[in-house]
Formats: structure tokens, C-alpha cells, sequence
């Protein structure tokens, strides 16, 4: 199944700059379950797979997010029972003059 999802939280911990300076539409990104985050036991956080020296040496997961919660709950179900959760960067909204930027991610889970 596919579906959209917003990345929230895209304002914290200098997520804005890397998703400034990094993200891009197609773009992979790896999405883990934080079933003991405190604030939501749904939560499903969002990485981007950077690379490191143009990928000489591989890549660096940085997180620019979660899963907003409303979708969270579904997908960490689907999650749980062992399905295989992919994503990718559908659009991002990065304006110099925002704060926090707007990432929308297309995830597709299959059991």
C-alpha cells in the first residue's frame, strides 16, 4: 500500500539546515520505529540516507523528523506485524525565509 505522510518536527535540532542543504525529491529515506519515544509509543522517525565524501564512504542517517501521528499509528501497526516499510521524499518546501521547512514523504509498506 502506498501513501503520503508529513514529516513533523522538521524545525528541531538543526533538522532545517539538513533538509536545506540535503533533501531532495526521490530522495530515499529510512523510516524506524521508537515504540519507547515518551511522547507517542507510535512513533515512527524519518531519515535521510546522506552521503559521506560523495559516497566513498558510504552513507550517514540523519534524522529530519517523525511521522506525523494521526498516520504514526497505522504504520507502527503495520511495522509491528513485520511489514516492509519504505519511503521517499514526494515534495519538500524549504524557503529561505521559513523556519521550519515541509517535507512530505510517499511511504510504501508490503507484508
Amino acid at each position: 500500500m502506498r501513501k503520503s505522510a508529513i514529516v513533523a518536527g522538521t524545525g528541531f535540532e538543526g533538522r532545517d539546515l539538513t533538509i536545506k542543504r540535503h533533501c531532495r525529491e526521490g530522495m530515499e529515506v529510512v523510516l524506524r520505529r521508537e515504540p519507547h519515544n515518551k511522547f507517542d509509543n507510535n512513533a515512527v522517525a524519518v531519515y535521510l540516507k546522506i552521503p559521506r565524501f560523495g559516497g566513498l564512504l558510504g552513507n550517514s542517517l540523519v534524522q529530519i523528523g517523525h511521522i506525523k501521528a494521526n498516520t504514526a499509528k497505522s504504520l507502527a501497526k503495520a511495522m509491528d506485524s513485520g511489514a516492509m516499510v519504505t519511503g521517499i521524499v514526494k515534495s519538500y518546501w524549504a524557503p529561505e525565509d521559513r523556519e521550519f521547512p515541509r517535507v512530505t514523504v510517499e511511504i510504501t509498506d508490503e507484508i
